[in-house]
Protein backbone atom coordinates (compact mmCIF):
# COMPACT_ATOMS: atom_id res chain seq x y z
CA UNK A 1 0.00 0.00 0.00
CA UNK A 2 1.41 3.51 -1.05
CA UNK A 3 0.40 6.84 0.07
CA UNK A 4 1.36 10.32 1.22
CA UNK A 5 1.26 11.02 4.66
CA UNK A 6 2.50 14.24 6.94
CA UNK A 7 4.81 14.44 9.66
CA UNK A 8 7.40 15.11 11.84
CA UNK A 9 10.93 13.18 11.47
CA UNK A 10 11.88 12.28 15.33
CA UNK A 11 15.21 10.72 14.36
CA UNK A 12 17.21 9.54 11.35
CA UNK A 13 20.44 7.53 11.08
CA UNK A 14 22.53 6.06 8.48
CA UNK A 15 21.47 2.88 6.67
CA UNK A 16 23.25 1.24 4.02
CA UNK A 17 25.25 3.59 1.67
CA UNK A 18 23.33 6.89 0.86
CA UNK A 19 20.29 4.88 2.41
CA UNK A 20 18.85 6.98 5.97
CA UNK A 21 16.47 5.17 8.17
CA UNK A 22 14.22 7.81 9.59
CA UNK A 23 11.57 7.64 12.47
CA UNK A 24 8.12 9.95 11.40
CA UNK A 25 5.80 10.87 13.61
CA UNK A 26 2.91 11.08 11.03
CA UNK A 27 -0.71 12.33 11.26
CA UNK A 28 -2.65 9.58 8.94
CA UNK A 29 -0.24 6.68 10.18
CA UNK A 30 1.44 7.33 13.64
CA UNK A 31 4.85 6.67 14.30
CA UNK A 32 5.99 4.91 11.32
CA UNK A 33 9.95 3.82 10.14
CA UNK A 34 11.24 3.60 6.77
CA UNK A 35 13.58 3.69 4.37
CA UNK A 36 14.79 6.61 2.45
CA UNK A 37 17.28 6.52 -0.54
CA UNK A 38 19.06 10.16 -1.08
CA UNK A 39 19.81 10.79 -4.83
CA UNK A 40 23.25 11.83 -5.51
CA UNK A 41 22.70 15.28 -6.08
CA UNK A 42 21.38 15.33 -2.45
CA UNK A 43 23.72 13.03 -0.87
CA UNK A 44 24.51 15.13 1.81
CA UNK A 45 20.83 16.29 2.65
CA UNK A 46 19.15 14.82 5.46
CA UNK A 47 15.82 15.86 7.02
CA UNK A 48 15.74 17.29 10.20
CA UNK A 49 13.28 17.67 13.27
CA UNK A 50 11.28 20.52 13.66
CA UNK A 51 10.25 20.61 10.11
CA UNK A 52 6.58 19.56 8.50
CA UNK A 53 7.36 17.16 5.60
CA UNK A 54 4.98 15.32 3.27
CA UNK A 55 6.05 11.98 2.33
CA UNK A 56 5.20 9.35 0.13
CA UNK A 57 5.48 5.69 1.53
CA UNK A 58 4.95 2.44 0.63
CA UNK A 59 4.87 -1.18 2.07
CA UNK A 60 2.87 -3.54 3.96
CA UNK A 61 5.58 -4.76 6.68
CA UNK A 62 6.20 -2.13 10.15
CA UNK A 63 9.46 -1.15 8.04
CA UNK A 64 8.39 0.53 5.43
CA UNK A 65 10.26 2.57 1.71
CA UNK A 66 10.05 6.09 1.68
CA UNK A 67 10.46 7.26 -1.69
CA UNK A 68 9.88 11.26 -1.69
CA UNK A 69 10.30 13.53 1.18
CA UNK A 70 9.03 16.85 0.73
CA UNK A 71 9.20 19.83 3.07
CA UNK A 72 6.45 22.37 3.80
CA UNK A 73 7.69 25.57 5.19
CA UNK A 74 10.93 26.29 7.49
CA UNK A 75 12.35 24.31 10.07
CA UNK A 76 11.52 26.04 13.22
CA UNK A 77 15.01 27.59 14.97
CA UNK A 78 15.39 26.13 18.08
CA UNK A 79 18.44 26.49 20.74
CA UNK A 80 19.77 25.71 24.44
CA UNK A 81 17.19 24.29 26.80
CA UNK A 82 14.54 24.59 24.14
CA UNK A 83 16.58 22.43 21.90
CA UNK A 84 17.21 19.90 24.65
CA UNK A 85 13.94 19.96 25.91
CA UNK A 86 12.89 18.60 21.88
CA UNK A 87 15.46 16.15 22.44
CA UNK A 88 14.20 14.75 25.39
CA UNK A 89 10.56 14.54 23.78
CA UNK A 90 11.26 12.79 20.72
CA UNK A 91 13.20 10.45 22.60
CA UNK A 92 10.48 8.96 24.83
CA UNK A 93 8.04 9.55 22.02
CA UNK A 94 10.31 6.97 19.90
CA UNK A 95 10.32 4.96 22.93
CA UNK A 96 6.78 4.70 24.21
CA UNK A 97 4.76 4.94 20.74
CA UNK A 98 3.54 1.66 19.29
CA UNK A 99 4.18 1.92 15.20
CA UNK A 100 1.33 2.33 12.94
CA UNK A 101 -0.83 3.78 15.45
CA UNK A 102 -3.03 6.82 14.43
CA UNK A 103 -2.90 9.41 17.33
CA UNK A 104 -4.60 12.34 15.55
CA UNK A 105 -5.08 14.14 18.87
CA UNK A 106 -1.41 13.46 19.93
CA UNK A 107 -0.31 14.78 17.15
CA UNK A 108 -2.40 18.07 17.39
CA UNK A 109 -0.66 18.14 20.80
CA UNK A 110 2.69 17.48 19.50
CA UNK A 111 2.23 20.64 17.08
CA UNK A 112 0.94 22.79 19.63
CA UNK A 113 4.38 22.04 21.93
CA UNK A 114 6.58 22.37 19.07
CA UNK A 115 4.32 25.78 18.59
CA UNK A 116 5.34 26.76 22.15
CA UNK A 117 9.30 26.12 21.85
CA UNK A 118 9.24 28.39 18.90
CA UNK A 119 7.76 31.04 20.54
CA UNK A 120 9.64 30.65 23.33
CA UNK A 121 6.31 29.87 26.52
CA UNK A 122 7.97 28.77 29.61
CA UNK A 123 9.17 25.16 29.07
CA UNK A 124 7.69 23.52 32.64
CA UNK A 125 4.08 23.87 32.06
CA UNK A 126 4.06 22.61 28.12
CA UNK A 127 6.26 19.87 28.73
CA UNK A 128 4.67 18.96 31.64
CA UNK A 129 1.30 19.10 29.49
CA UNK A 130 2.51 17.06 26.74
CA UNK A 131 3.77 14.32 28.66
CA UNK A 132 0.34 13.90 30.33
CA UNK A 133 -1.28 13.59 27.05
CA UNK A 134 0.88 11.16 25.73
CA UNK A 135 0.21 8.91 29.18
CA UNK A 136 -3.73 9.88 28.09
CA UNK A 137 -3.00 8.90 24.46
CA UNK A 138 -1.27 5.19 25.66
CA UNK A 139 -4.18 4.51 28.11
CA UNK A 140 -0.87 5.03 30.95
CA UNK A 141 -2.44 8.09 33.05
CA UNK A 142 -1.33 8.78 36.44
CA UNK A 143 -4.26 7.58 38.47
CA UNK A 144 -4.75 10.86 40.04
CA UNK A 145 -8.90 11.11 39.48
CA UNK A 146 -10.20 9.26 41.86
CA UNK A 147 -9.06 6.31 45.09
CA UNK A 148 -7.99 2.39 43.74
CA UNK A 149 -11.55 1.79 44.85
CA UNK A 150 -13.13 4.86 42.23
CA UNK A 151 -14.07 6.86 45.73
CA UNK A 152 -13.59 10.65 44.89
CA UNK A 153 -11.02 12.02 46.45
CA UNK A 154 -11.14 14.09 49.66
CA UNK A 155 -9.40 18.08 49.82
CA UNK A 156 -7.71 17.85 52.92
CA UNK A 157 -7.09 13.90 52.96
CA UNK A 158 -3.58 12.96 52.14
CA UNK A 159 -3.11 10.09 49.86
CA UNK A 160 -0.33 7.89 48.96
CA UNK A 161 0.28 6.85 45.41
CA UNK A 162 0.83 3.05 44.41
CA UNK A 163 2.01 2.13 40.75
CA UNK A 164 0.45 -0.68 40.48
CA UNK A 165 -2.77 0.06 42.87
CA UNK A 166 -3.29 3.80 42.21
CA UNK A 167 -4.57 5.92 45.29
CA UNK A 168 -5.00 4.83 48.61
CA UNK A 169 -5.81 7.40 51.80
CA UNK A 170 -3.11 7.62 54.22
CA UNK A 171 -3.58 7.59 57.70
CA UNK A 172 -0.42 8.05 59.34
CA UNK A 173 0.74 4.50 59.42
CA UNK A 174 4.44 3.46 58.24
CA UNK A 175 3.48 2.03 54.17
CA UNK A 176 4.92 -1.71 54.01
CA UNK A 177 5.82 -0.66 50.25
CA UNK A 178 7.31 2.66 49.50
CA UNK A 179 4.19 5.03 47.74
CA UNK A 180 5.62 7.02 44.64
CA UNK A 181 4.26 9.93 46.74
CA UNK A 182 1.96 11.12 49.35
CA UNK A 183 -0.34 13.89 47.71
CA UNK A 184 -3.40 15.78 49.02
CA UNK A 185 -6.87 15.27 47.36
CA UNK A 186 -7.36 19.21 46.43
CA UNK A 187 -3.21 18.82 44.92
CA UNK A 188 -4.27 15.66 42.84
CA UNK A 189 -7.65 17.58 41.42
CA UNK A 190 -5.65 20.32 40.17
CA UNK A 191 -3.27 17.94 38.62
CA UNK A 192 -6.59 16.09 36.90
CA UNK A 193 -7.76 19.49 35.68
CA UNK A 194 -4.76 20.08 34.58
CA UNK A 195 -3.95 23.29 36.03
CA UNK A 196 -0.85 23.88 35.27
CA UNK A 197 0.17 27.53 36.38
CA UNK A 198 -0.27 26.63 39.70
CA UNK A 199 3.29 25.73 41.36
CA UNK A 200 2.44 22.81 43.32
CA UNK A 201 1.06 21.00 40.30
CA UNK A 202 3.95 21.86 38.14
CA UNK A 203 6.26 20.86 40.75
CA UNK A 204 4.42 17.46 41.39
CA UNK A 205 4.10 16.80 37.44
CA UNK A 206 7.95 17.20 37.07
CA UNK A 207 8.75 14.69 40.15
CA UNK A 208 6.03 12.25 39.46
CA UNK A 209 6.07 11.86 35.07
CA UNK A 210 9.98 11.61 35.93
CA UNK A 211 8.96 8.24 38.25
CA UNK A 212 6.34 7.34 35.79
CA UNK A 213 8.61 7.42 32.36
CA UNK A 214 11.04 5.40 35.01
CA UNK A 215 8.49 2.85 35.18
CA UNK A 216 7.06 2.60 31.73
CA UNK A 217 10.59 2.62 29.68
CA UNK A 218 12.64 0.55 32.32
CA UNK A 219 15.98 2.30 31.19
CA UNK A 220 17.03 6.21 31.71
CA UNK A 221 16.34 8.94 29.44
CA UNK A 222 19.48 9.55 27.86
CA UNK A 223 18.37 12.90 26.62
CA UNK A 224 17.79 14.22 30.35
CA UNK A 225 21.14 14.82 30.75
CA UNK A 226 21.32 17.09 28.76
CA UNK A 227 18.92 19.45 31.06
CA UNK A 228 19.16 20.96 34.30
CA UNK A 229 19.01 19.21 36.75
CA UNK A 230 17.18 20.06 40.01
CA UNK A 231 16.51 17.22 42.61
CA UNK A 232 12.93 17.62 44.36
CA UNK A 233 14.05 19.62 47.38
CA UNK A 234 10.44 19.92 49.63
CA UNK A 235 8.54 18.57 52.01
CA UNK A 236 8.69 14.56 52.66
CA UNK A 237 7.15 11.99 54.75
CA UNK A 238 8.96 8.70 55.33
CA UNK A 239 11.74 10.22 52.71
CA UNK A 240 9.29 10.36 50.02
CA UNK A 241 7.93 13.74 48.30
CA UNK A 242 4.77 15.00 49.96
CA UNK A 243 2.57 17.90 47.81
CA UNK A 244 0.08 19.34 50.08
CA UNK A 245 -1.02 22.70 50.06
CA UNK A 246 0.35 25.18 52.93
CA UNK A 247 -2.01 25.43 55.66
CA UNK A 248 -3.37 29.19 55.76
CA UNK A 249 -3.21 30.30 59.36
CA UNK A 250 -6.47 32.38 60.81
CA UNK A 251 -5.67 36.13 62.11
Amino acid sequence: MAQWVRGYVLHSRPFQDNKLLLDIFTQELGLIRGVFRRNKKEARVTPGPFLFYECFVSGRGELKTIQKVEASGAAAQLSGTSLYSAFYIHEIMERLLPFHLPLPELFQLYQWLLQGFITGLPLAPILRRFEAGLFHELGNEVPLAATSRGEPLQPQQIYQLDGQHGLRPYFGEQPKVKPLIFVEGAVANAYVAGLWSDPLVLLMGKELHRIWLDQLLGKPINARKLLPQQPYQGERLWQVPLFRYPVIGVN
